[in-house]
């Protein structure tokens, strides 16, 4: 009973100490929610120099966002500014000079930077540092600020095995455009079947046959004609004699 009786008598601190604890609880679970929401909205921004898909001597500067919310104000700071090899400036690539407004989750810009045979050497000893500061809403006031380390010497020893599979549905894709323009166009045309492709392939042998007796003399194709009376009507003979023994030994079973 004493404990029933202490209760009683301190009914109300019990009250406001499990107020307090239910209301830590609930702040607690309130600043999860918010870094839950915050990180499903948090861009995040990727560079990296790669071989293109099909021709892995031309190297690409690919800028991704690999988060899941929007960058925006993106600004491109490089150091060196400026590398007399690349085939492609730093200069004259327009984002990186004016920066992007707006890059959206899961979008990847590539750009043609240069073919590097011949230049390799002078390349891999030109690392890059790109920097790039964006924001995760333009009314904030908080900029992230990313530094990326380009080397071209990471492609060294890259090799192409076989074409890549985009590659080659591309090139079956204009293959097929080109059949059919053919056949619309009457250059080509379909043979269509209507007979066993054995059938098909007795035919045309006949045919070349045929193309080849008539272009023989007179005499000679006479000739020819008469031997393959005489071994049609042979092979009828044999083929009869064959059916009247199978029904022979039909009758006898």
């Amino acid at each position: 009973m004493g404990i029933i009786d202490w209760l009683n008598t301190n009914n109300g601190a019990i009250i406001g100490i499990a107020t307090v604890v239910l209301v830590g609880i609930t702040g607690y679970y309130a600043y999860l929610t918010w870094r839950l929401l915050k990180a499903n909205n948090t861009p995040e921004i990727a560079i990296s120099l790669r071989p293109h898909e099909a021709h892995v001597n031309l190297v690409m500067l690919c800028i991704e966002n690999i988060g899941t919310g929007a960058a925006h104000n993106l600004r491109f700071v490089i150091n060196p500014s400026s590398i007399p090899c690349l085939d492609m400036p730093f200069e004259k690539i327009g984002f990186l000079n004016g920066g992007i407004n707006y890059f959206e989750p899961g979008r990847k810009i590539e750009q043609f930077l240069v073919n590097v045979i011949g230049k390799f050497d002078e390349l891999k000893q030109t690392p890059i540092k790109m920097t790039v500061t964006y924001k995760d809403s333009p009314n904030h006031r908080y900029t992230r600020k990313r530094s990326f380390h380009l080397d071209f010497g990471e492609n060294r020893g890259l090799t192409q095995i076989d074409r890549p599979p985009l590659f080659e549905i591309a090139k079956t894709t204009k293959d097929i455009q080109r059949d059919l323009r053919n056949i619309a166009t009457g250059i080509y045309k379909p043979i269509i079947l209507t007979e066993t492709v054995s059938e098909h392939r007795l035919r045309q042998r006949v045919n070349a046959l045929e193309s080849r007796i008539e272009q023989l003399p007179n005499e000679v194709q006479e000739e020819i004609l008469q031997e393959l009376a005489i071994v049609v009507t042979k092979r009828e003979q044999e083929s009869q004699e064959k059916d009247q023994s199978d029904e022979t030994i039909t009758v006898e079973d």
